[in-house]
């Protein structure tokens, strides 16, 4: 396998980090199915796990699944590898079919099991060290496809056929970067309509400004170079609505809408907490199913929180 399927070779840091995420939905559920295994390899370390959640429940203890680690032990790069296939310790198999365009993701909890394939709709857009500076990440992976395959709930079986990206990030992960807010909204329509936009918000917590992304519009897929999204939130400051207008490399304008729909309160990391939402997006002349993501650091959601509520 390529090197981005793998792990790559570690920094020097305790804070160096990977992570697989897939995510799926059954959009006339309101179900979300969240895959996100990462790992500290130079402490050794396991995290991450598997969540779903369907609008019963936002907390941890109330949603649907949350079968979800920070301390498993694990022995390197090589004790997860089992042929061409990721096993790890959180109990997400991962085959690689096709490097970069097919997977097949397992799980089996009681609870919770699934089995998706994830193909391709569109080019693997790479960013090499765009946020290293804020020790966020060195490289990431974001890909737009298709996930169908199944899903059982307790003991019902549900079929899945849904678009939705996947992401790979590795490299340095601190968890004390106090002013570290980011949005990470797309939506997938199909391999002809997409979009992604990572973004870094300053001073107002309700506007961010483009770190990265992608437009995919009759097909053709390329880069953004500007632009911005605004939040707006719930009572309980979740967000509700989100609004983007960017460019891409060509001037084609992205203008899109989306609604929250089901969302959960994830405490991924100790330095990272994440509003993640099923949406219906609203985007050149389409609706698609996808994501808002309002990711902080536990401190500066906080204060965030302590100056709206007075």
């Amino acid at each position: 396998m390529d090197g981005d399927e793998v792990l790559h070779p570690a920094g020097a840091g305790d804070d160096w980090f990977e992570s697989w995420w897939f995510a799926f939905y059954v959009p006339e559920r309101k179900l979300t199915v969240y895959i996100y295994p990462w790992f500290r390899p130079n402490l050794g370390l396991a995290g991450g796990g598997v969540i779903a959640w369907d609008g019963r429940g936002i907390e941890p203890w109330s949603i649907l699944h949350h079968d979800y680690a920070w301390s498993l032990r694990f022995a390197g790069a090589e004790s997860l590898m089992d042929g061409d296939a990721i096993v790890t310790p959180q109990g997400v198999r991962i085959d690689c079919l096709a490097p970069s365009e097919r997977y097949r993701i397992r799980y089996d909890k009681p609870g919770l099991a699934f089995d998706v394939m994830f193909e391709a709709t569109g080019a693997a857009s790479r960013v090499n060290a765009l946020t290293a500076e804020a020790d966020i990440f060195k490289g990431h992976i974001d890909q737009p496809g298709r996930y169908r395959g199944w899903v059982r709930v307790g003991e019902e079986r549900i079929a899945v056929d849904c678009h939705c990206v996947r992401d790979r990030s590795w490299g340095p992960r601190r968890d004390d970067l106090a002013d570290m807010h980011i949005g990470y909204y797309h939506a997938t329509a199909s391999a002809r309509d997409a979009f992604l936009l990572v973004t870094h918000a300053g001073e107002d917590a309700d506007a961010s400004s483009l770190i990265s992304g992608y437009l995919i519009r009759d097909g053709v897929q390329l880069p953004l170079v500007e632009g911005g999204a605004r939040i707006i939130r719930n009572a309980d400051l979740s967000p509700a609505r989100c609004m983007i207008e960017a460019v891409d490399r060509e001037g084609r304008r992205l203008e899109a809408e989306g609604r929250g729909l089901s969302q959960a309160a994830l405490h991924v990391q100790p330095g990272m907490f994440n509003w993640s939402s099923l949406a219906e997006w609203r985007f050149g002349g389409v609706i698609a199913h996808g994501e808002l993501q309002d990711t902080w650091h536990p401190d500066k959601l906080r204060a965030f929180i302590r100056r709206q509520r007075g």
